[in-house]
């Protein structure tokens, strides 16, 4: 008979199990304990945690995700006030890292610091040059400043600093035209300006030359007249295989009226007059082609600093240094000009001009010890500013290409040694070098009058005219019915007391050496003509003088 045992009943029954034996206590089940095994089960085999996902959590700890519409709110303001502090602190930080207090911090930078303090854009940010706008400028300048950093704590950097290379600036459409748009300075007849200058000679008096030109306007009478600023009027690019861009090999430009390629060769770079296609091409390769915008002259615009002999003869001029001390120019030059260990060493040299006069002009230094001192003063005011020994700076360090009164500036083209080129071959052209090309011809009067600015008379554009208007004008003192009508006697002056007019030029065509000898100095020739012009034939510097003034007891 079946028991009560039998069935799907005995599957929670009391009774033996299979495998347990009646004398054996019961197995129990641990009910609790089955969820805390499995739990440890998965434990175990789910991977740990990982890095983002533990700051999660820990941010969920900090900040508990807001469970109101209040709190949401709260949270979102947080951010927006949060976001807005850090965005401000940014701007702020990039507008301090783009300044002049941040950028010369470096001992490095004092000579360009000194020189933007005493400029005309001193309340320019150094950003605003010296960044591309947008964040890739903004990182290509802090790498940049990077590798300067890395120079400076690693004592390698060069001294003097170099200048900056052009093509790692900004385009001048992005700076300079900014504040100078073309249609200001370039077009419908500007720049009318006059420049006047004081200099004076290194002689014991310090004889005073005035000197005076009006530059030339755009269309001044014409349509076919140019100004200074032609250049950024065309599409004008230049060839060099210097690195400072203080020699150019080549410059062309696409006429504007006819559309034909106008090209331009120095002499010195021609192998094959015949195939001087060769050459441009060549010089192309190996150097460096830039377009000429503001940069090819303004090039120290930002960071001027003043030759030593324009230094002194504004000083003099102005009266802080008195003309009337015996060769005061040539010992403010010679204690600029002189090279000293230190800065202090230069501003003890200079503070000696007293002792110096008490040697060699005892009544001078007795009577003009006021002088004396002001003048120690100002000379050391220029040293100050001109000079910095430990960056191995003065006075020419860097060539300002802006005129051609310290560098070659202009000259650098405008040498009478840039020759045309015309399907190949090199042609006696050359690029305008007469001093009325940019401006009008130089006047020794602190006061010009009659300022010449209009059409020329066709025989003025002869180029023998400058040897011819004798034949005009009858002498020195012009005549109303003649060169009177638009000169004063003053313009003829200039020229005629420059020793130009002693040289005799037909002499010169076999026997020159013998003609300068004649006329004096070779400094009468440099009136006319630049190094290049010499150089066509002799290897040799002949003109030392570059830039000679038209100026009395120029020598």
């Amino acid at each position: 008979m079946t028991g009560p045992a039998s069935g799907p009943a005995n599957e929670h029954s009391d009774g033996p199990v299979h495998g347990q034996g009646r004398g054996d206590p019961p197995h129990t089940v641990d009910t609790d304990a089955e969820p805390a095994l499995a739990g440890s089960a998965e434990a175990a085999s789910a991977p740990p945690e990982g890095f983002w996902a533990r700051w999660r959590r820990r941010l969920r700890r900090l900040v508990p995700i807001p469970k109101t519409p209040l709190g949401v709110l709260a949270l979102v303001g947080g951010v927006l006030v949060i976001g807005a502090i850090g965005t401000l602190g940014g701007v702020e930080v990039v507008h301090y890292s783009e300044g002049a207090s941040f950028c010369t911090t470096c001992h490095t930078m004092e000579p360009q610091k000194k020189a933007y303090e005493a400029g005309v854009h001193q309340d320019v940010a150094c950003g605003e040059c010296h960044v591309e706008p947008g964040v890739l400028g903004f990182v290509k300048a802090k790498l940049a400043g990077t590798r300067e950093l890395y120079a400076l704590v690693t004592n390698t950097y060069p001294t003097p600093i170099p200048a900056i290379e052009h093509d790692a600036l900004p385009t001048t459409e992005q700076t300079c035209e900014k504040c100078h748009p073309l249609s200001q300075i370039a077009k419908d007849g500007q720049p009318t300006k006059l420049i006047t200058r004081a200099s004076f000679s290194r002689d014991e008096k310090n004889t005073r030359n005035d000197l005076a030109v009006l530059i030339r306007p755009a269309q001044a009478g014409t349509a076919e007249e140019v100004s200074m600023h032609w250049h950024v009027l065309q599409d004008v690019t230049y060839t060099s295989t210097d690195e400072h861009q203080q020699t150019i090999d080549s410059v062309e430009f696409r006429d504007s009226r006819t559309g034909q390629l106008v090209q331009y060769i120095a002499e010195g770079a021609v192998r094959q007059s015949s195939n001087a296609d060769a050459d441009i091409a060549r010089l192309k390769a190996t150097g460096s082609t830039r377009a000429m915008d503001c940069l090819a002259c303004h090039n120290r615009v930002g960071h001027d600093i003043p030759s030593v002999d324009k230094a002194v003869d504004q000083a003099m001029a102005s009266g802080a240094i008195s003309p009337t001390l015996p060769y005061i120019k040539r010992n403010a030059i010679t204690l600029l000009n002189r090279k000293y260990t230190t800065d202090e060493d230069g501003e003890a040299a200079i503070g000696n001009l007293a002792q110096l006069y008490a040697a060699d002009y005892p009544a001078v230094a007795k009577d003009k010890a006021k002088e004396i001192a002001a003048a120690s003063k100002a000379i050391a005011g220029i040293y100050e500013l001109v000079v910095t020994s430990e960056m191995n700076t003065r006075g020419g360090t860097y060539a300002d290409n802006l005129g051609h009164q310290s560098s070659p500036g202009c000259f650098r083209c405008h040498d009478g040694a840039h020759y045309k080129v015309v399907e190949g071959q090199v042609t006696k052209e050359t690029i305008p070098s007469t001093c009325n090309t940019c401006h009008t011809f130089p006047q020794g009067t602190a006061t010009p009058a009659s300022v010449p600015i209009g059409k020329r008379p066709a025989d003025h554009v002869d180029p023998l005219f400058v040897f011819s208007h004798r034949n005009v004008a009858g002498g020195v003192k012009p005549a109303a019915e003649t060169c009177g009508a638009c000169h004063e006697a003053s313009y003829c002056e200039d020229c005629h007391d420059s020793g130009a007019v002693k040289v005799d030029h037909y002499g010169m065509l076999y026997n020159h050496a013998q003609s300068v000898v004649k006329a004096g100095s070779k400094n009468a020739c440099a009136v006319c003509h630049q190094p290049a012009y010499c150089s066509q034939c002799h290897k040799d510097p002949v003109l030392v003088q570059s830039n000679a003034k038209l100026s009395k007891g120029s020598g």
